[in-house]
Formats: C-alpha cells, structure tokens, sequence
C-alpha cells in the first residue's frame, strides 16, 4: 500500500474532533416527582443507555467518515502490477521455435505470443528501457530501446525452424536487465510451452526481479513429421546404381498412415502410403555422377514445418585407391569389402586419388592433385623414418609418443559417431611448421561441420574432425602445399584402439578415402539453429528465401535459421549445396509441466495461461490502481448512515420532550 499524497494525510488529525466532541457532551437530565419513582428510574437508565449506543455508533461513524476521506485525498494505492510504475529494465522473451509456427483456427501460435507481448509494451512507459529477444534465433543481437523500437521488434519477429532454449534465453535476458542501473527490473517471456525447450535445468539463481511467463500451449492432436533421412545407409549414392532412401516419420496417433512423396531436382520419383512412427524405404536412382537434390514431404498438418526434409549430396564413380606399405588384417579386410561393394577400386599408385599410406610409405611418390591417409605403425621405432617422410611431404605435423592412457573419443559434429570407441593407444601429433604456401585455394579438404582448428598453433587450413576426451586431436584433416591429407594417431590393431572391430570402421575408412580426393565435401545435413564452416574460398551464401549473405570462409556460417538448401557461392560458382533441416525434438508437441518449467527457469514469479490477466500480472514492483472509487462509495455509504442515525436521535429527543 502507498500514497501519492502523502502529506494528506496530516488531514487525519481531524478524526481527534468527534471524539472530543463525543468525550465533552453531557447530556442534561430533568428532575420529575411522581409516586411511582421506582418505575421512572428505571426507564431513564434504558433511555439513557440508549442515547450513550447513538452516541458511541455517530462517534464510530464520524471518525470512519474521516478517515476514509483522508484516504482519498492522499491518494491511496496498493503496491503491485496493474498500474504506472518507475522506470523499469524489461526484457521480453519470445518463443520464436518451430512449433510456434502450428496454425489453429487460421492464426499462428506466434501471433498470438507477439500480440500478449504487446500487451507488455503497452504498459511500459517512456522512461523504461526494452529489450526484445527471441528464443529460437538467440544469434541475432538484442538492442535496447524504447516503446516505438520493441514494438517494431515484436513485429519483425519471424518464427524460425529451430529448437528454443527458454533456459538459456531467460539467462540471457536476466544478464542484460541486470546490467542496468534502473529502480526496477523484470523479465517478460511468452512461449508455447513446448516440453523440449525446457529440457534443460538451469542452475539456481537470484530472485531480485520477477520473472513473468506467458504460455500458450498448441494442441497436440497427433502431430506428425520426417524426423531423419538417408540414402544408401549412410554412404552416397555410386554412379549409375540404384539406391534407397530410408524415411523415417514420427508422431501421429498409433494405427495413423500417412502419404510420403520423394522429389529430385523438382520432380517426383516415388510416393507410398506408410504407417506412422515406421521408417520406409522408397527407391531411388540410378543417378549420374554430379550432384543430387531434392526433398521428401508427407501429408500436411497444422504444422507444417516439419513436414519436409531436404537432401543433397554427390554421386561418384568407385574412387581408385592405393594401399601403401605393411597393412593390417583388419585395414586390408574393411578396404576389401569397400572394392566388393563398389565403393572404391584398389589400383597402383600412379593412378590412384587416394594414397592409403601405412608408416607413411609412398608419400614422397604422391601427386599435387592426390590426397594422403596417413596410418602410423604400432611400433613406436618406427616414428623417426614417419616423421622424416612426412616432412619430405611437405605435411607440417609429427608424430610423438604420449602416455599410454586409455581415452575416449570427444563428442562433436563429426558425422560419424566414435565416442564409444576405446582408444588404448595413440601418439600425439604435433604442428612443426606453419604451412607457408597456404595450400590449393581450389581444394576444401577441412570443413567439418565448423569443428575447430586441432589448436591455436596449428597450420591454416587444418581441422580436427575428431579430438579425445583430453583436447588432443585423434584425426587430423588439412590442405598443404603438396595436396591434402588425413593423419589417424591411432595404429589400425585391435591393441591400440577397438576402431577396426566396430562398426565405425568401414565409414571412417571411407571417410578419410573420399575426404581428401573429392573437393567440397558436404555434411550429410544441418540442423537449423546450428552452424556450418563454408569453404574457405567461399564468398557468399543463398538462403531459402533468396537472400545473399557474405561470408569469410574462415568463419562458421551462423543463420540457419529456415530449413531449406543453402548454396554456398565462390563468386559465381557454385561450391556446395547443404540441407538445412529441422530439429527432430520439434515434432513433439508434448507441453511441459508448471513445474518443469519453473525447474527449467528458477525464480519465475507467476505463470500466466489467460491473455485478458496477462497485464495484471506485469510490472509487480509498480503501483497497482486507486481504490477511489470503492472509497467514494464508502463515503457516501458511511455519510448516508450518519444521517440516518442522527435524524433518529433528533426526532426520539423531541418526543421526550412532547411528553
């Protein structure tokens, strides 16, 4: 409770004036004889108790009268939101994920969040300080402004096809208005209160300053989407065979089917009617060596979004190889059921594109245009002549011992999963000289998924697809002047690592074959929000919706906001072509919980469900509304009873006096 004019309420002291009056009245008795003086003592005490029960009810009256009018004039308020407020730091967080984008009765579930948070503006005044920051597109900046610049911000907020993090977001938002040197600070968030953006659980925070959350939570009536997409297994399509592409659906209601169509380059190739949650195969092919595009869709619901999945990758002829050296049972054998299958043909040397390079022998026979896999030998003897072979190639790394610690393998972007490997034993690879020619600017031998360098003194044009637990790196990919090349720090027995025994070992051995002999290599796919590294001759990047990014190519690549294909650009050349794809969790349309949500988000103040209370609920540090209107009620309800009460005592004293 407050008041807006204080100093009124000195005006109180006049309720002291019924009660003096009151204290000081007497009321003056007349002197009767009669006979029956018993009968008359009596009925003046009752009529004397019942003057003092007027008297002491007027007394109550007048004073309450008072009171109540001092209370208006002091402007009474209570404390709280629904009213003005001093000058307030607000940030608003709004939920811009995919599932935003769900469309019941012909409005977006966005629309309705921006139009709750205008709500928020309309109750801030000139002198507060807004920012606005969207959950699902946390890479773009937040600036502060006024009420003019969060309305224009609220408007241009676009639903991105991205998972939000409403976590991190609000972290986000409490570090900015924390910063601020305003009396007041508070966070305002508006979501659709998707389970899997408050997945994960914040640490405990202060609560100096209220969190409020709107939420809206979309319907789920069974929402379905293609979750995930391959060709082949896995492995790209060869030139002139036929393949399949594995689909794979989730959602729905059990016993639901759905149609799925498959397109290439913008024509349909093939279509099926398939249950839900089921992963169909629907063939494809044969194709001609080049590139490949397309998308598969099913049938639409109310959201869209996740209704269609891009894909793009290379088809190539059998890559001639040549295995150098004193191979291993388990590396000639992975190598002999890639020949089988087509994948690769094994060759001399002179023809090869692909030096398998066993203790690095061969390496000084290698072309400019061939690549280089470089194993080391498990005899650590043999490192000396490794390393002197490496250096006559022009390869700016050696290898040395390290301790003998069994290791993981990291988790990463590599699109590989070796994290369950068991790495017993590995020399370490150390940079030995910067690669001063830069390597061939028409080769990218080293975008992987924007994995960073192997570390900060390693030669340009270097990236460690794959490190250990400790940092070091266990795969190392680069361009030098004499070609590309691919150093493992693991020997290729089951002593050193169970590499050869898992079934990691064919497609990394693949992987490190066509890596380096095909230029451009493309992830198999993006998922929106996340970052790729161009290559680093790129110059511009088109998104889906037809804008030109520019771009360094030392750089990762950050708005991958829509799905879609994005083609990365050398001038006018086209380099790649990456599918961007939607979250697979966005499919899942599962609300959360209040209290996971106050889990996710510590110190929340009020979870709102009701637009109409929204504004009731915001700027709770401020001042609430003027009760005035129930005070002039009472006022005139107290004044009305006065009267009553004193007209009743004046017309009993005059028919006293009558008799």
């Amino acid at each position: 409770m407050g008041f807006l004019n204080p100093l009124f309420l000195l005006a109180g002291l006049a309720v002291l004036v019924p009660i003096i009056l009151h204290l000081f009245y007497r009321q003056e008795s007349k002197t009767f004889t009669f006979p029956a003086i018993r009968y008359l003592l009596r009925t003046e005490r009752d009529h004397a108790r019942q003057i003092r029960t007027q008297q002491l009810l007027l007394l109550l009256l007048r004073a309450a009268i008072v009171v109540v009018l001092v209370l208006l004039g002091a402007r009474m308020h209570f404390r709280g939101p629904g009213g003005s407020h001093e000058p307030t730091a607000l940030a608003l967080v709004v939920d811009n994920s995919l599932s935003t984008t769900i469309i019941e009765d012909g409005r977006r579930r966005l629309d309705t969040l921006k139009a709750v948070a205008r709500q928020s503006v309309a109750g801030a005044n000139h002198e507060d300080v807004i920012w606005v920051l969207r959950a699902g597109t946390p890479w773009e900046p937040a600036v502060p402004g006024g009420i003019a610049q969060a309305l224009a911000a609220i408007d241009a907020t676009e639903p991105g096809h991205t998972q939000g993090d409403l976590g991190s977001a609000v972290a986000r938002a409490r570090a900015l208005v924390g910063q601020s040197d305003l009396p007041n600070r508070e966070v305002h968030v508006f979501t659709d209160m998707q389970a899997t953006a408050f997945a994960a659980e914040s640490p405990a925070v202060s609560d100096e300053f209220p969190v409020v959350v709107f939420g809206a939570p979309a319907e789920d009536r069974g929402n379905r989407g293609i979750t995930e997409m391959f060709f082949g297994d896995g492995l790209p399509p060869l030139a002139g065979r036929r393949t399949e592409a594995a689909i794979t659906i989730a959602g729905g209601e059990p016993g639901d089917t759905v149609g799925i169509r498959l397109y290439v380059g913008g024509q349909l190739r093939a279509a099926a009617t398939a249950p839900v949650g089921a992963t169909v195969r629907l063939p494809a092919g044969p194709f001609p060596p080049g590139r490949v595009e397309g998308y598969a869709e099913i049938d639409p619901d109310p959201l869209t979004a996740d209704d269609r999945r891009y894909f793009s990758f290379d088809v190539r002829d059998p890559t001639p190889v040549a295995l150098l050296g004193p191979a291993s049972f388990f590396l000639a054998e992975a190598l002999a059921v890639l020949e089988e299958s087509g994948r690769i043909s094994i060759g001399s040397a002179a023809r090869a594109a692909t030096l398998v390079s066993v203790g690095g022998e061969g390496l000084d026979r290698r072309g400019l245009t061939q690549s280089a896999f470089v194993i080391p030998l498990t005899d650590p003897s043999r490192l000396p002549a490794l390393n002197r072979r490496l250096a006559e190639a022009g390869i700016p790394y050696r290898y040395e011992l390290s301790a003998p610690e069994g290791a993981r393998v990291a988790p990463g972007e590599f699109g590989i999963d070796l994290t369950q490997l068991e790495i017993r034993r590995y020399f370490s690879l150390v940079a030995t000289a910067p690669d001063r020619a830069g390597g061939d600017p028409n080769r990218d031998p080293v975008t992987d998924n924007g994995n960073p360098p192997a570390d900060p003194t390693a030669p340009p044009h270097t990236r460690a697809p794959a490190t250990l637990a400790n940092g070091d790196p266990w795969l190392l990919s680069g361009s030098g002047a004499t070609g590309p090349y691919i150093l493992l720090a693991s020997p290729l027995d089951e002593q050193a690592t169970s590499l050869p025994v898992s079934a990691a070992m064919i497609p990394l051995l693949e992987w490190a074959i066509e890596r380096g002999a095909r230029s451009g290599t493309v992830p198999r796919e993006v998922i929106a929000g996340t970052n790729f590294s161009p290559p680093p001759t790129a110059t511009t990047i088109h998104t889906p919706d037809g804008s030109a990014h520019a771009v360094d190519g030392d750089q990762p690549f950050l708005a991958t906001a829509s799905s879609g294909l994005y083609r990365v650009l050398a001038g006018d050349s086209i380099l790649q072509t990456v599918p961007v794809n939607p979250p697979a969790a966005e499919t899942d349309l599962e609300p959360a919980s209040f209290s996971e949500i106050r889990r996710s988000i510590p110190g929340i103040s009020a979870v709102v469900d009701d637009a109409g209370a929204w504004s009731r609920h915001i700027f709770r540090a401020g001042r609430g509304p003027e009760p005035w209107r129930l005070l002039a009620v009472l006022v005139l309800a107290l004044l009305i009873a006065e009267t009553v009460v004193g007209a009743s005592r004046a017309l009993r004293a005059r028919r006293t006096r009558g008799e």
